[in-house]
This record gives structure tokens, sequence and C-alpha cells, in this order.
């Protein structure tokens, strides 16, 4: 089979072409190509730039005389052939793609993710067109849609056949390169394009940005130790300045462009910087050490706010400069907190110390603070800040308060302040109160996963049973919704939290309970540290068991790759079946793509080193 490839560019699609047999390609600016007719089979590939192919006269002309026939013509990201002509490009960030038709491997319903793709909307079909794929917007499904009653399948058509001819309305040539998803179902929609051209199946496929770890080669604790190796690396790819003096870029974002380019979410944020920091200096290594102290500089210094009303308040972001979420000020802070606590540095108390000071002060009757502080609101009502201490209750959500109670409970551990604990035990048990109907953010999942670092200070700073029970409860429900793959599944008893099913905000991973997903943003995050500290204050089996259950998990679906950025990391979201990264895109900016320095790659690290520390006896605090 002879098949000629109009094409400007290499791509994922070409060099499959030609590696399938007897390939030509030429330029689609070419006016004066050989005899068309002489080919069995033609592709035209456009979809290497952001603008789309429209083919010259001469060579349109000869191209659907060719088409007249009967022979095959594959048009990718082709603007105009026949009578069909397309729209201008628009990007499809939250669509996508439902197959309207078993082909392949392919069943009719099936969910296919083209990543934040260019689609050129053909304006007309033919009569006869058949279409096998097309786009939908918000699709509140993990891999599949049932009710497809009210799609309007031919006015969103993105891959369609008529007769001879088969066209992609997409970008779909550097599919891998993109990291479309699932791969199973994409290597089907490619065998298709093959077999519609005539040509013998793929033998391999190319090769993706990143591969998933799967398994461990070695001991564990040797696996362990590459792991945090690969991971710390990656936090200092994203480092303002190398020396850690200006903080560190927030990660990558959800979206990746069809020709496979990640963009960098370059926001310096207080909690990433503050969380990375602790994986610094919980690391053996005095350079990324020195790191992390130029951090906690930076974080302690113009990023919290000295003297005035709003003295202690810790910044969220450069941007979001006079924001302040209290999680994320734990979050910064605590890793400094443990430092102290497990007696390797009390640099940084004073000022955590403040910090907590000015969080207590404005904490409601309940333990709880509001979901945010914006000093807006105080300038515009002309209330003082401090007011929030006379109001009955807080925000009753895990997702906002149980890191906050947290890091008032290791506070007084560390300093005996009886505020912090009582402040810190209140907010806890109002909490624990309503379990299991918290205010749940993205689920019930990540309402647990959230709890059980939390609970694990609260029972090291009282010693009390009640304490213990509320640790012991929450890690059994959680328990619950263990995979086999050693992750925890998203759930949501009643579908009650306000990310679920949202269009155009954040928005949870989870469509129905059940599905096999799991969310390494919000929920699995938590648990190498949670499970560390449960097994340091308790004592028991079973909580280290947990942590180096979670831990394999999370050595297992390290990202491996060529791009230091996304070597040793971890994405949001991800199939617990397939350990591929994938799912329900709705998210405004943190998708199953995305990657945070802060909230994923350093917890997850931190968690890791302080519980090998605490497992070698490197770590040691007497409760």
């Amino acid at each position: 089979m002879k098949l000629l490839l109009i094409t400007r560019e290499k791509s994922d699609l070409s060099k499959m072409f030609f590696s399938a047999g007897e390939c030509h390609m030429i330029s689609p600016d070419t006016t004066e190509a050989e005899d068309i007719n002489t080919y069995d089979s033609v592709a035209v590939l456009g979809g290497t730039e952001d603008k789309p192919i429209i083919l010259n006269a001469y060579l349109r002309e000869a191209l659907e005389r060719f088409a007249d026939t009967g022979k095959p013509v594959f048009l990718e990201y082709t603007d105009s052939f026949r009578c069909v002509y397309s729209a201008s490009p628009v990007k499809v960030a939250p669509h996508r793609l439902v197959a309207d038709v078993c082909f392949g491997d392919i069943n009719e319903g099936d969910l296919l993710d083209s990543r934040y793709n260019s689609y050129i909307r053909p304006h007309f079909l033919m009569p006869d067109t058949v279409p096998l794929l097309y786009y939908r917007e918000f699709t509140p499904a993990h891999d599949r849609i049932e009710n497809r009653e009210n799609d309007d399948v031919f006015k969103n058509a993105a891959l369609f056949r008529d007769k001879n001819v088969l066209t992609a309305a997409f970008r779909l040539c550097n599919y891998r390169q993109a990291v479309f998803s699932p791969q199973k179902r994409w290597n089907s929609v490619i065998n298709y394009i093959f077999e519609f051209l005539g040509l013998p199946l793929p033998a391999r496929f190319p090769e993706t940005q990143y591969e998933i770890k799967g398994r461990l080669e070695t001991h564990f604790y040797d696996e362990l130790d590459k792991c945090v190796s690969r991971s710390l690396k990656l936090l200092k790819e994203y480092l303002v300045e190398d020396n850690g003096t200006k903080g560190i870029k927030e990660g990558l974002s959800h979206n990746i462009l069809p020709d496979g380019t990640r963009i960098t979410a370059d926001v310096v944020r207080t909690d990433c910087t503050g969380e990375a920091a602790g994986a610094f200096l919980f690391s053996h290594s005095a350079e990324l050490q020195k790191k992390g102290d130029k951090m906690y500089d930076f974080c302690y210094g113009p990023l919290m706010i000295h003297g005035g009303e709003f003295d202690g308040m810790v910044r969220w972001s450069e941007q979001a400069w006079n924001v302040c979420y209290q999680d994320d000020v734990a979050r910064a802070i605590i890793p400094s907190l443990l430092l102290a606590y497990f007696g390797l540095s009390d640099k940084y108390i004073p000022d955590a110390e403040k910090a907590l000071f000015f969080l207590c002060e404005t904490t409601c009757a309940d333990g709880l603070r509001p979901a945010r502080t914006d000093i807006l609101e105080y300038i515009r009502s002309g209330k003082p800040v401090r007011t929030l201490a006379k109001q009955e209750s807080g925000y009753a959500s895990a997702h906002y308060n149980a890191y906050y109670s947290a890091a008032l409970l290791l506070g007084y551990l560390i300093t005996g302040n009886e505020d912090f604990k009582n402040t810190g035990t209140r907010g806890l048990e109002t909490l624990m109160k309503l379990y299991p109907d918290t205010v749940r953010e993205h689920s019930e999942t990540s309402e647990l996963c959230r709890l059980i670092f939390p609970l694990s200070v609260l029972y090291a700073a009282t010693g009390e049973k009640a304490h213990y029970d509320m640790l012991d409860r929450v890690f059994n429900d959680l328990q619950k919704y263990r995979h086999l793959s050693g992750g925890y599944a998203e759930w949501d008893t009643g579908y009650k939290a306000a990310c679920f099913n949202n269009a155009g905000g954040e928005c949870s991973l989870l469509s129905v309970n059940g599905d096999p997903v799991a969310d390494l943003l919000y929920s699995l995050n938590w648990l190498p540290l949670g499970f560390a500290f449960a097994w340091h204050v308790c004592g028991e089996a079973r909580f280290l068991n947990a942590w180096k259950d979670i831990c394999t998990f999370f050595i297992k679906t390290q990202l491996i790759s060529e791009d230091k950025r996304i070597n040793g990391g971890w994405c949001r979201g991800i199939d617990l079946d397939s350990l591929e990264y994938c799912g329900i895109p709705h998210d405004v900016g943190w998708g199953p793509c995305s990657l945070e320095t802060g909230w994923t790659v350093a917890e997850v690290t931190l968690g890791m080193l302080i519980g090998k520390g605490l497992v070698t006896k490197k770590l040691i605090r007497k409760i």
C-alpha cells in the first residue's frame, strides 16, 4: 500500500505512517505534486500548527479527483474539502469527545480526552456522513456517558466519515505527546484510521511525554529513597531563584496543548513555598536545607504582614496579596513547626507563633474560622478583623479548618500555649460533632483524608480516649474506599460536596460513587504524613502498614519523564484501575493533569521523609 502524506512537519502520526510501509511526504504548499492517483490512499495532517490547513486550489482539485475514485482520504485539522468547510478554531478546555457509534474497540458513549485542543467545527456535513466522535462541553461522568438524548451530535461532530473520506476536526497528529487519554481508546482510534487507509496496524505506538512507573522493582525503602530523590529534584525546577529566596512556582496547569506543550502555573504561593521548604528541610541534603531556610525567610518575611491590625496575617500569594486562607497558612507553617517538634530547629517558632496568634484571635466561638479573610472586606465595613472572635461559628469544613487546628495543636505541643490547645481542640471537636456530615468541598473521601493528621496531633496533645476514638473512626471509615491499587477512591455520600458536578468553577473528579478515580490534590496527598504521624502517636502497626501502603501507591504512580518539570511528580486525577492520569476536566484551574508543587509533590514527599525518619528512629519525640 502506497500512502501520500501531506503535511508541513513530522508528528506522532507521520512517524507511524512511515513505519507502516511505503509513504511519501509532500508539503501542502506545493502546486505541482506528482500524480496523486499513483497512491492507494492520502492523509492530510494539519494539526502540526495552530492554524488549520487550507489546501491550495491546485492541490485541492487533484485531491478531490482522487477522492472521487473511491480511494480513502484522511483529513486532520483541514479547514475545507468538498462542500464541507469549518469555523475558526476554538479551544475545547472542558470538552470531552464522546463516541456516537461503536467502532474498533470503542463502544457507544465512551469518553475520550483530547486535552486543551483546537476544534474547527464543521459548518456543514455531507448527507451520508456518519459521526464517530463528537465534542460535549460538560460530561458529568468518569469514562462513559449513558444519557445522550439531548446531544447535538451533528453540530458538534469531531471525527466523522463520509464514505471514503474520514475527517478529524481537531488536532490529533501529536496525540501521544499531548497525552490523550485513555490510551487504550486512542490507540483504537489510530488503528481505525490505519485500517481505513488500508495500512497494516501499528506494531507499536509512540512514547508519551511521560510514563507511569507502575511497579516496585526493588526493596520498598530503596524505592522510597529513589522516589523522594526524584520529587525533590522536581521541586528544585520550580524555584523562582535557585537559592529559594523568591519562593516556588505553583506548578503546571492542567491544560496540555495539542503539540504536548505544558503551561507553567507561575504564581508564587505562600502555601506551596512553605510546603516545598518543608520537603527540603527534612531531606538529607545540606544544599536543599539551605534553600528551605531561604524559602521560610520569604514566607515569614514579605509574605507575612508585620505590624498594624493584621499583624501576623500570612498572605495567600504574591497575586492575592491581602487574602488569607487559614488552611493554606497552616500547610505553609506546619513543616517549620514539625522541625521544632522533632527537635531539629526552633528558628521559626517566633514567626510561626505570630501567625498562629493572628489566626487564633480571629477564630469564631466554635474553634473554626470563615473560609478566608479578605482585608478589603474590613476596609469596606469598617469593622475590626478581631470581631470574628465574637461570631458564633466558622466554616465547618475539614478542607478549610482541620489543618489549621492541627497547626494550633502543634504550636501548643512546642510552646505550651493553652489558647492554641483550647482553640485547636474546640475546632476539631466541632467538626467531629458534625461528622460525617461536615461541609464538604470536593468529596467525603477528601474530608476523611484531611482529618487523619489533625486528629493524630489532637490525640498527641490531649491523650484523651475520646480523641483517639475520633481518629480510629475516621481511619476505619476511610478504609471502606481503599482500592486494590493501594489508592483511595473518591466517594461522596449524598453528593453533598460544593464542587460536585460543578461547571465553570472548581470541580471535583467524582461523577458517581464507585468510580475508580482518585484525587491526588485534595485527598490522597494528605495521607503519607497523616498515617506516619498516626503511627508515631499511637504506635499501632495498622498505621505503619497504611503508611507503607500509600507510599507504595505513590511510588507506582510517580511520573517518569525526560522533562525535568514532570519527572518525579504526580498529577491530580488518576484512574485506579488503569493507573492512568485522566478524569473530569471541568475544574477552572486544577484539572486531572495539573501538577502542584506544594499541595501534591511537597506534601507527599514530606510524608515519605517523616515516615522514613520515624521508622529509622532519626526522628524521635517523646509523647
